[in-house]
């Protein structure tokens, strides 16, 4: 009897504007690279075709779509995977959502909890939950020490 494997759908969502050139102009792509590039018009174009293609991936027969978060990232505009699932469970039907994942050590592990169960009751039952340690770029973009990233996590994993 063969298993069944299930197909996701992920995009990174990346805000596409950003040119080599004006990353070479910095020591990174990540922390120090400014803000000033961002035109929230654009990326409220962006964000709608990324969702448009959830949509599609719902309408076509995918198993699930996943959503992560990174921060400070050009070619990631998710800095809440909890806010794109919420999107996710409202324009899709029958998709399971996966979140891969929560960056637990830097963020309050109740509000946490209390919020993957609104997503998980705005889904139907659909959410699939996974947590991360995150790296040092979200670590240190959230102003924590990064030699506590373990612990934080183990805590805020017990927590929820």
């Amino acid at each position: 009897m063969k298993e069944k494997v299930d197909i996701y759908f992920h995009s990174q969502q990346p805000y596409v504007h950003v040119k080599e050139e004006d990353i070479s102009r910095y020591d990174s792509g990540r922390l120090g690279f400014p803000n000033t590039y961002f035109d929230p018009v654009k990326a409220h174009a962006l964000y709608n075709q990324y969702h448009e293609q959830y949509v599609l991936a719902d309408e076509e027969g995918i198993d699930g779509i996943m959503t992560n978060e990174h921060h400070s990232a050009f070619w990631n505009m998710k800095p809440s995977a909890n806010l794109d699932a919420a999107v996710i469970a409202r324009i899709t039907h029958n998709v399971k959502i996966a979140i891969l994942g929560n960056i637990i050590p830097i963020n309050d592990p109740v509000r946490m909890a209390e919020e993957l169960a609104m997503v998980d009751c705005y889904s139907g039952g659909r959410l699939v939950s996974g947590f991360v340690r995150g790296g040092a770029v979200e670590t240190l973009a959230a102003g924590i020490d990064p030699t506590e990233n373990r612990e934080r996590f183990e805590e805020a994993h017990d927590l929820i």
